[in-house]
């Protein structure tokens, strides 16, 4: 039988279950398509059931509150039915959001691994990152239950980004700020999770030193944490 680590589909589950193996292994033969395709695929999918229970109304009219703003009635009226036809499909391409956002750490990572004098190309590097990524789809399909056992999701519901309280956002209080949900919505336990898929990663493919990729891997995910609450401290 075939080693997880010898097809595009095994990779996915032999970088969650076998990641020395697997990371390894795509650090000699890149693969990335079967990866992206599933992470757009699961993203796509929570965010559209996601979106058609969303209440929108009252997303909009907390979220307004939240920020001390004050729309007219009659606007109010206009953006909440424009956003209840249009939300479910914005939310099903959030996972392209997802995706630039990868590409993007990929190539944070890919100048800062060949400053420190390794040698790889870019789609090595984005192979590395998307089946680290793999955490993130088991949480993706482990919120479906989640999402469809509520007739409809509100405010609370969504503010913390996740419908799993697998991150510290669930201990915020009611009227705790953006910044704050944003902040403890950063301790995850699929994100740690993916973040020592991605030190092992990458440690198969720069050949640097353990310590060197950790402390690359955690500097970028800070920056990352810190570009994430600095969004929620704006709105």
């Amino acid at each position: 039988m075939a080693a997880l680590e010898d097809s595009s589909f095994g990779r996915l589950f032999g970088a969650l279950f076998s990641p020395g193996k697997t990371f390894r292994s795509i650090a000699e033969r890149p693969t990335w398509g079967v990866a992206l395709v599933v992470l757009l695929l699961a993203s796509g999918a929570v965010g559209f059931v996601a979106g058609q229970r969303t209440d929108y109304r009252e997303m909009i009219t907390r979220s307004l509150k939240d920020s001390g703003r004050e729309v007219p009635a009659e606007k109010l009226d206009r953006q909440i039915e424009i956003t209840q036809k249009v939300g479910p499909y914005l939310a099903a391409g959030s996972g392209v959001f997802v995706l630039l956002v990868l590409l993007l750490i990929t190539l944070f990572y890919w100048i800062i691994f060949k400053l420190l004098g390794s040698d790889f190309t870019y789609l090595s590097g984005l192979s590395v990152t998307l089946h680290a990524a793999m955490p993130a789809v088991v949480s993706l399909l482990l919120s479906l239950p989640v999402i469809l056992s509520h007739k409809t999701l509100g405010y609370e519901d969504v503010k913390a980004g996740t419908f799993l309280r697998s991150n510290l956002a669930f201990l915020a209080p009611p009227d705790a700020k953006a910044w704050v949900v944003a902040l403890l919505a950063s301790v995850d336990f699929f994100s740690l999770w993916s973040l020592v898929l991605t030190v092992i990663g990458y440690r198969a493919l720069s050949r640097l030193s353990t310590q060197a990729v950790a402390i690359t891997v955690v500097v970028v995910t800070l920056l990352f944490i810190a570009v994430r609450v600095g969004l929620a401290t704006l709105r």
